[in-house]
């Protein structure tokens, strides 16, 4: 799997690579765990060397991996996937097993469903890494286009043909003299597939059989590969991404969903260090915040009533100004910036934010708590609402109330609402067409997540 993938390249690159084979240290993590010599006796007295160390670094609030008292203490956040590191091979688990994950990845990220091979199974993910569950959707995107024929692009090609085709070039003709040869110069345009377009695909495809450590999967990957043979191999980075999803038209607009699975595949990788450099840190870290945000999102935007609109990070002006008599040197404020605003009619928006972490199992941090009361200020009515996701069905809604001192606590000056979202309940919902029962209960649900009256029936 992709642990040996990532012990293989780490060999490649110690010259002490037998010698740390021998003292490898796997640990497996859930989403926000933290673990110890205490939990994991291979941690006790371990130091990284300097590369280990740097890349240690480089993974920022990514993944936690720091000395601690007697060793080293690892700490997980919101990324989920395996990373590799000195002697740490780490791997860091979804609290979603594959099902209904690839169901809530396709609907976040507009990706089609193309059938199995996950759809009909429960596989765990030890068996399907979330690494793979990608891998597997895009070899499933490459597929249908392979199958359908990729798309074509004219290119113009100037030659001295035989058999004259498209326009004949009299101006070259009358520069060499005239007819001297069986031949004519001609300018014709010829439909082709090498184009970049198809390159990204291909390098897409490249990335993912780096990726995979599941050997039939890499098989798959593989043959989808050499079946583009005839498409040039170009080197895959952000700004070809980003120019070649700007370029989509109403025609190429089918390689939308493989070109964002190529994206996520391809932020997973590197990571960037404050000097703009990329560090390879070998492995695959996915931003489950990330995706949760948009999940939510995009389930509000489907689901909410025609008078009620969702804006993604709405930029709040003046709730913080620098005082004009106070400030020397022309400082501009920092603007607040809530993951939703929720508008209706022409009233003042309401603000929401999103986190992946479970909050019901895991508190809520008190850097979130300050940020949510800003945001509760700056709302008619100064309640805002923290969306998370949760597995567990006793989850319920919970209200915190930001109480001046300088009142004696009596008077409540803003109000935050941590409130659930069932993830495997909501993969259920998302996954079902055409069924009026489900549409009504996703409109409902919607609703009842950006409400800011106290809720019943299921509230604690």
């Amino acid at each position: 799997m992709m642990l040996e993938m990532l012990r293989n390249r780490e060999r490649m690159r110690s010259p002490r690579a037998m010698a740390e084979a021998d003292h490898t240290v796997e640990i497996t993590l859930a989403e926000w765990e933290r673990v110890g010599p205490d939990e994991v006796p291979g941690l006790r007295g371990l130091t990284l060397d300097a590369v280990a160390a740097a890349n240690a670094k480089a993974l920022g609030n990514k993944l936690s991996i720091r000395p601690g008292f007697g060793g080293v203490e690892v700490e997980a956040a919101s990324h989920v996937g395996q990373v590799a590191l000195g002697p740490l091979r780490i791997t860091i688990q979804p609290k979603l097993p594959a099902l209904p994950l690839t169901r809530l990845l396709r609907y976040a990220y507009l990706l089609r469903d193309l059938g199995p091979p996950l759809d009909q199974t429960a596989a765990p993910l030890a068996v399907y890494g979330l690494h793979d569950i990608l891998i597997t959707l895009l070899a499933a995107e490459a597929e249908e286009l392979l199958h359908r024929g990729l798309a074509r692009q004219y290119v113009t090609r100037d030659e001295w043909l035989d058999n004259p085709r498209g326009r004949i070039m009299v101006g070259d003709l009358v520069r060499r003299g005239g007819v001297l040869e069986a031949r004519l110069p001609c300018r014709y345009a010829e439909r082709r597939t090498n184009w970049r377009l198809n390159q990204v695909l291909r390098a897409g495809l490249r990335l993912a059989d780096e990726t995979t450590g599941d050997p039939q999967l890499r098989r798959r990957v593989q043959r989808l590969h050499a079946m583009m043979d005839d498409v040039a191999a170009v080197s895959l980075d952000r700004s070809t991404l980003d120019i070649t999803e700007r370029s989509l038209t109403r025609l190429t607009a089918v390689y939308a969903p493989a070109l964002t699975l190529v994206r996520l595949l391809l932020d997973a990788q590197g990571i960037t260090i404050e000097s703009g450099r990329t560090a390879e840190v070998p492995g695959f870290l996915f931003d489950m915040n990330s995706f949760f945000q948009r999940l939510v999102s995009r389930f509000l935007r489907d689901n909410l009533p025609s008078d009620q609109r969702i804006q993604d990070e709405w930029s709040v002006h003046g709730l913080l100004a620098y005082a004009a008599v106070a400030n020397p040197r022309n400082r501009s404020a920092p603007r607040v910036r809530p993951d939703y605003a929720l508008v209706e009619g022409k009233a003042p928006p309401r603000f929401l934010d999103a986190k992946y972490r479970d909050v019901w199992n895991r508190n809520c941090p008190p850097e979130w708590l300050y940020q949510l009361s800003l945001y509760a200020l700056a709302s008619p009515g100064r309640v805002s609402v923290l969306l998370y996701g949760t597995t567990d069905e006793a989850a319920c809604e919970e209200r915190v109330e930001v109480r001046p001192p300088a009142t004696g606590n009596r008077t409540i000056a803003a109000t935050v609402i941590l409130r659930p979202v069932l993830l495997p309940r909501m993969a259920e919902l998302v996954d079902t067409e055409g069924n009026n029962s489900q549409k009504a209960e996703r409109a409902w649900l919607a609703v009842r997540l950006v409400a800011v009256q106290a809720l019943t029936g299921g509230a604690c």
